[in-house]
């Protein structure tokens, strides 16, 4: 393993990976930026006095080059599903840490797949870094600390306000369509027998209706704290659970590569940073053990997709480059602990008491 405390961050001049640079400037971290067009790199290095490196993730050599002297990146280019695999590659090449803000699944059972040659190679290989899912992560493990005989989590997070999904997540949701919904039952990750099942949830201010989704804690938050059963919800519109509900019946047809080339010309921009400066986004979190033991909290924060995903990302980062890693296939809490979370700014956390 390399040690120098250099950090690059590819997809640098995306919606993200650019406020995710421009929040380094901020805070004095001098990342290395890295993407495969030169022209914007070069423009946004130039701006934020950053060095910057041009590399494309089908061309293994420039990216063995690019990652030299570095000790951890932070991957920002979606969606993961088909760039996560080259780059982890590279990072296992060269000894380098391996960061993304993805929340795709698929992504997470490779990345544990190869857990033994990242112990090999010394390297720590952690996607979700992000919203998805170092909240929720965080919430899960502190929970699991509050009933140590968890048998049961149950997840649910809602945004409020104007702001929407930033480009990159628009697209990872068309990707993943075509898989269904996803539960871990009895240790075991499965497809969901309810797609559309629905509850309530109080995230503060009275219930509200959720719905099932496929969210990053029903993969990860079983490797954090070892709850065997595992349920995800978020609030959606009625519009947005109408749609829902006819792509399960259009799922086969998601397998089709144009389909989703079709849905993706629906793809809109992402919120400008007054409308991301409206909006906050509570997590909910419940754990039981089917004998009676009940504990639930919460967590308040600021916009999703772009404000607490750049504040978790580079918490991270900042560990990483301390030399604060444990090599192999890792989830965020699982290392860093349940206080990830609220070492990002605006963070609030409360216990909910049972009814």
């Amino acid at each position: 393993m390399t040690a120098t405390t250099a950090f690059l961050l590819y997809g640098a001049t995306g919606y993200v990976g650019e406020a995710m640079a421009r929040e380094c400037v901020k805070r004095g971290m001098a990342p290395i930026l890295a993407g495969r067009n030169a022209e914007a790199l070069a423009a946004l290095g130039r701006e934020l006095g950053l060095a910057y490196r041009v590399c494309a993730l089908d061309d293994a050599g420039a990216l063995d080059a690019a990652l030299a002297g570095v000790s951890v990146v932070l991957h920002c280019a979606g969606p993961f599903l088909y760039t996560s695999r080259p780059m982890v590659d590279a990072c296992l090449r060269t000894g380098v840490h391996y960061l993304d803000i993805t929340g795709e699944f698929p992504v997470f059972e490779a990345a544990a797949a190869r857990d033994a040659e990242a112990q090999a190679r010394g390297v720590m290989l952690m996607p979700a870094v992000g919203f998805d899912v170092v909240p929720t992560d965080c919430l899960a493990v502190y929970l699991k600390k509050r009933l140590p005989t968890a048998t049961h989590l149950t997840m649910a997070f809602h945004s409020v306000g104007p702001s929407g999904l930033p480009p990159g997540t628009q697209r990872t949701v068309i990707e993943l369509l075509r898989f269904g919904n996803r539960v871990r039952v009895n240790g075991q990750f499965a497809r969901a027998t309810s797609p559309m099942k629905m509850r309530a949830v109080d995230f503060g201010a009275g219930p509200v209706e959720v719905t099932q989704l496929t969210w990053g804690d029903v993969f990860t938050a079983y490797y954090s704290t070892g709850i065997p059963n595992i349920e995800e919800y978020t609030v959606l519109p009625r519009a947005a659970r109408q749609s829902m509900a006819v792509m399960q019946w259009l799922r086969p047809l998601l397998a089709l590569g144009w389909v989703r080339t079709l849905l993706r010309r629906g793809v809109k921009p992402g919120p400008s940073p007054s409308r991301r400066a409206q909006t906050v986004t509570h997590v909910w979190g419940e754990v039981t053990d089917g004998t009676g033991g009940h504990a639930s909290a919460r967590l308040h924060g600021p916009e999703a997709g772009v404000e607490w995903t750049v504040a978790c990302a580079l918490a991270v980062v900042e560990r990483v480059m301390r030399g604060e890693v444990q090599a192999g296939y890792q989830t965020p809490a699982k290392v860093y602990g349940a206080e990830l979370v609220m070492t990002c700014a605006g963070v609030t956390r409360e216990d909910v008491a049972s009814a």
